[in-house]
């Protein structure tokens, strides 16, 4: 298995890491491994970008109309 060592990490990050890893039961290192599977299970921006424009876009809707249609239904 591999090591990470991270550089010039901000004392307020680690001590707040070392609290939430504490507060779930897990060290330190259990928890920011937690969070980097988490991370990396989700898109990159970019990934989510492109499927974005490649969803099918909507036409506007005439509100007014739908709602005069549901009004003449019920009448």
């Amino acid at each position: 298995m591999a090591t990470l060592q991270v550089k010039k990490l901000p004392d307020d990050l680690h001590a707040a890491l070392k609290d939430r890893a504490g507060a779930e039961g897990m060290s330190l290192s259990e928890f920011v491994t937690v969070l980097l599977r988490r991370e990396l299970a989700l898109p990159s921006m970019a990934a989510w970008l492109r499927e974005l424009r490649a969803a099918p876009t909507h036409e506007s809707v005439d509100v007014l109309g739908a709602l005069d249609a549901v009004r003449d239904e019920r009448e």
